[in-house]
């Protein structure tokens, strides 16, 4: 406690009270304006990183865009086969620097391989995008995640 006192002492000596302006000798005087240098140092630097993340969300990656669904009509006449009784289904596709789909993942599984293996079929072949671009505009793989409702698909054939 008693060195804790004896340390506090010289850092209380160079507290600057705006009211009340302080009579510093030389080297305190070079030690106070060091302190207020760092300061405004740091706030540089942090306003500087500010800056550049703000300028890293503009030049973000574009991510992959839906140009079309076609695939209400197979998709619907497929489900009804595998007698898949959903409200939705939930998919992932995985698309290449073409705008291609060459990845499926279902986010619900059944309990036969085949229903997915038929169901991730028809959405990729229905599916149209636009791929993903990098920073510079450059095409690239990306993915697509979206869930399709089986009352909206029934309206939109009906």
């Amino acid at each position: 406690m008693f060195l804790f006192a004896i340390l506090a002492a010289p850092v209380a000596a160079f507290a600057l009270n705006p009211a009340e302006p302080a009579e510093l000798d030389g080297a305190q005087s070079d030690e106070v304006t060091l302190e207020i240098q760092e300061t405004e140092l740091e706030e540089r630097v942090a306003t500087r990183a500010i800056e550049v993340a703000v300028e890293e969300e503009v030049m973000t990656a574009m991510p992959v865009q839906l140009v079309s669904w076609d695939g209400d009509f197979e998709f619907m006449k497929t489900s009804r086969r595998l007698r898949i009784w959903r409200s939705h289904i939930a998919y992932n596709l995985t698309v290449d620097a073409e705008g291609n789909a060459t990845g499926c993942e279902l986010t619900e599984t059944f309990r036969m391989r085949r229903v997915s293996d038929s169901l991730c079929a028809v959405l990729m072949e229905h599916h149209t995008f636009e791929p993903a671009h990098d920073e510079s505009g450059t095409p690239v793989a990306g993915e697509y995640s979206a869930r399709l409702a089986y009352a909206e698909m029934y309206e939109r054939l009906n």
